[in-house]
């Protein structure tokens, strides 16, 4: 194979960028969709119930839900503790909803909102979580996703073609 022109490059370089970008930007916005609908979610359930705080705790609840896996644990423990000072059935309610409303959350919106866009395994998110919330603590476990799909991406469509056409 012959090498890259200028031009070659430069569009490749675009084309790259562009997909990366939206990466990213498809990420964020299904992150910032899926933590909305949790919160609003939580503040109908709690509101229907009557629990105390029922925005603060909501809000909360989406806030954490943007940390994958963990967040929601932290949302519901936050939660929980403020609701044991007024009523410890609302609080064992509210945490029972909680871990069903995760398991929909997981198993049913994710996948329709995030679909097979990113193609990772789980055992390798599992994997980057650790290693990303280790080596930058929260902030590696938010943009962990985003991050192990720009180079699953770029392993596929550059590293891997550019190795091909090398070969003899």
């Amino acid at each position: 194979m012959s090498k890259m022109n200028n031009e070659e490059l430069k569009n490749s370089i675009t084309k790259h960028t562009k997909n990366i970008i939206d990466i990213v930007v498809k990420y964020f916005k299904c992150t910032i969709l899926d933590s909305l609908i949790i919160g609003v979610v939580n503040f109908i359930f709690m509101a229907v119930l009557g629990m105390p705080h029922a925005i603060l705790i909501s809000i909360v609840m989406a806030i954490t839900n943007i940390i994958p896996n963990i967040g929601p644990v932290f949302g519901a423990i936050i939660g929980g503790a403020i609701l044991m000072f007024y009523n410890t059935d609302q609080a064992l309610w509210f945490l029972i909803f909680t871990v069903i409303l995760q398991a929909i959350d997981g198993i049913l919106l994710k996948p329709k909102l995030y679909g097979n866009s990113f193609g990772i395994s789980g055992i390798w998110m599992l994997i980057a979580m650790v290693l990303g919330g280790g080596i930058f603590g929260v902030v590696g476990m938010v943009l962990v996703v985003p991050v192990v799909a720009i180079v699953q991406y770029l392993y596929k469509n550059v590293f891997s073609k550019h190795k091909d056409d090398n070969k003899l």
